[in-house]
C-alpha cells in the first residue's frame, strides 16, 4: 500500500471514520478549467510515456545487496503503526515482525490509536522504558512524535522509519533528522519523497499513454498531508509537460471530507463530462465511496487510475468494474528493506539500499490470485535470508 495515508501534524485516520459537521466545513477544494485545449501532445512526450508505462508493467525490482553484516544479536524492536485497525497497516507491521524473527530479534507492535491522547508518542515512550533496541515507524511522521524520538535517541534506541517522514523533511517543518534508518528503498528511490514523487509521475505517463496524449483529468488528490504533496506534485508536473492534456478539475480531499467522498466525486463527475481519466490519489479513497461511484455511474469510457494497490483495490480491478490501475510497490520487501538497515546500523555499518520498485498492475498483468497481497516479482525474503547468514547467491 503506497501506503496508507498519513497525516504530519494532526490525527488522520479517526478522521476517515468522522463526518463533517458541515458540508460547508469541509476542507475540499475543486479547481475547473473546462476550456478545450488547443495544443496537442508531441510524439516525444507521447512515447517517453509509452516506454514509461512498458517499463512500468516490468517493474523497476532488483535483487537486495548480496553481502551484509551478521545478525545483531539480543535485539528488541518496537514496531510502532498509527492505527492497528488499518488492515495495510497491520499487514506491514507483520511483515517487519516476520523480517525481524528471521534475524532472530524480539518483535513488539505498539497501536499509535491514530494519535489519539498522543497515542503515537506514548508507544515511543514505551518502548524506551521497555530497554528496546530500536523502534521502526509505520505511517508515523517524525514531527507528532519528535520529543518522545528525542527521548528515545538519548537512551541509546535506534529509530528506523517504514513510511513516516524525518523531521528533516519539508512537510515536518525541515528541523534536523532524527532517524537512523530513514526510509529508503532503492538507489533510484532514495528517500520517501523521491518515492512518492515517482508513484505521482508514473501515474500521470499511464494517464497519458492510455489516452494517447490526450488526457483529461479528473484529480482527487489528498490535501493536507505529507505524502500527499509529493503524490500530486509528480502527477500534476507531468501532465503539464503533455501538451494536449489537462488536469480539468481536481478535488482537494482532506482527512474530514473523506465520509462525503463518494457525493464529492459524483458532483465532481457530472461538472465536468469532458474528463476521459479519474486519477486518485490514495486508494483507500476508492474503498471510502469513489468505486461504488463509479460502478453505478453510466460513465464506462473512463481510464480510471489508483495507486498503492491494497488488497481490496486488486479485487475492484479484478471485477473488471471501476479502478482499473494501481501501482505495486511491495510492502512485504520494504519491511525486509527496512529491517534490514536497522541491522546495519546495529553494526556500525553504512546502509545499503533494497531493490524495491514500482509495478503497474490490472486486470491483465501483475495481478496476484484473489485473497493474496502484492509482493512483487523478486524473491526479497529468500534472498536477504542469504544476506544474513552469510550464504552464496
Amino acid at each position: 500500500m503506497v501506503n496508507t495515508p498519513r497525516y504530519s501534524r494532526t490525527p488522520l485516520l479517526g478522521l476517515l471514520l468522522t463526518a463533517c459537521l458541515a458540508l460547508a466545513a469541509c476542507g475540499t477544494t475543486a479547481s475547473q478549467s473546462g476550456a478545450d485545449t488547443s495544443s496537442s501532445t508531441s510524439a516525444a512526450v507521447l512515447d517517453a510515456a509509452t516506454k514509461a508505462v512498458e517499463s512500468g508493467y516490468a517493474g523497476a525490482y532488483s535483487e537486495p545487496p548480496k553481502s551484509g553484516p551478521k545478525p545483531a544479536t539480543g535485539k528488541n524492536i518496537w514496531v510502532i503503526t498509527a492505527w492497528q485497525q488499518v488492515r495495510a497497516l497491520a499487514y506491514q507491521a507483520e511483515q517487519l515482525t516476520e523480517a525481524a524473527t528471521t534475524l532472530g530479534w524480539k518483535a513488539h507492535t505498539c497501536d499509535g490509536l491514530n494519535n489519539a491522547n498522543g497515542g503515537m508518542a506514548t508507544c515511543v515512550r514505551q518502548a524506551t522504558a521497555a530497554g528496546a533496541s530500536g523502534i521502526v515507524l509505520v505511517s508515523v511522521d517524525c514531527a507528532p512524535v519528535r520529543q518522545a524520538l528525542v527521548e528515545a535517541k538519548k537512551a541509546g534506541v535506534k529509530i528506523a522509519s517504514f513510511s513516516g517522514f524525518d523531521c528533516d523533511d519539508p512537510t515536518q517543518d525541515g528541523s534536523s533528522p532524527l532517524f537512523d534508518a530513514p526510509a529508503g528503498y532503492s538507489a533510484d528511490m532514495p528517500n520517501l519523497a523521491s518515492f512518492y514523487t515517482r508513484l505521482g509521475t508514473m501515474r500521470a505517463d499511464l494517464a497519458i499513454a492510455k489516452t494517447q496524449g490526450k488526457a483529461k483529468v479528473l484529480h482527487i488528490a489528498f490535501h493536507g498531508i505529507a505524502f500527499g504533496s509529493y503524490v500530486a506534485k509528480g502527477f500534476a508536473d507531468r501532465i503539464a509537460a503533455c501538451g494536449g492534456c489537462e488536469i480539468v478539475s481536481t478535488v482537494k480531499i482532506a482527512p474530514a471530507d473523506v465520509p462525503n467522498i463518494r457525493q464529492k466525486f459524483e458532483t465532481a463527475l457530472v461538472q465536468v463530462p469532458q474528463a476521459n481519466v479519474v486519477a486518485v490519489d490514495v486508494d483507500h479513497f476508492f474503498v471510502a465511496g469513489i468505486q461504488p461511484a463509479l460502478v453505478s455511474s453510466p460513465r464506462k469510457d473512463l481510464v480510471v487510475i489508483g495507486n498503492e494497490c491494497q488488497i481490496d483495490n486488486l479485487d475492484y480491478i479484478r471485477s473488471g468494474k471501476g479502478q482499473q490501475f494501481c501501482l505495486g510497490a511491495s510492502n512485504a520487501y520494504r519491511a525486509y528493506t527496512t529491517v534490514d538497515a536497522l541491522n546495519r546500523v546495529f553494526n556500525g555499518e553504512k546502509i545499503v539500499p533494497g531493490g524495491v520498485g514500482i509495478q503497474i498492475v490490472d486486470k491483465d498483468h501483475n495481478l496476484p490470485v484473489p485473497g493474496a497481497e502484492y509482493v512483487g516479482p523478486v524473491d526479497f525474503a529468500g534472498l536477504y535470508g542469504k544476506t544474513w547468514n552469510g550464504s552464496s547467491r
